[in-house]
């Protein structure tokens, strides 16, 4: 099953909702959740293999590639913000508003 990226929902303002192929639909309302939604629309904390690999201070560069954050927390090696990654992985939702996605689990029976 598939789901759909709503981030922008007019029935939630500021918030975030997934819909599935069959009409169901979550909200997800906690700022502390946009990463790991982003994430399963592609959005990663770490640096793609083109871009710097290391963290320089600079609002919308990427980590230092380290795999110890989640996006939720600072990264231990560059010390990056969970802030900063939050509010990158809400760029990144509505930079992506509309996408689809093969379901992770989300609207498992």
């Amino acid at each position: 099953m598939n789901i759909t990226l709503d981030s922008n929902p007019s029935d939630a303002p500021g918030c975030v909702k997934l819909i599935a192929d069959d009409g169901r639909d979550m909200l997800v309302q906690l700022d502390y959740d946009w990463p790991a939604i982003a994430s399963v629309f592609g959005w990663t904390p770490r640096h793609e293999p083109n871009e710097p690999s290391n963290f320089k201070g600079e609002a919308g560069e990427a980590c230092c590639g380290s795999y110890r954050t989640d996006g939720t927390i600072a990264c231990p090696e560059c010390g990056k913000s969970a802030s900063e990654f939050i509010s990158e992985a809400r760029e990144y939702l509505d930079d992506n508003d509309g996408s689809e996605t093969e379901d992770p689990g989300y609207f498992d029976n």
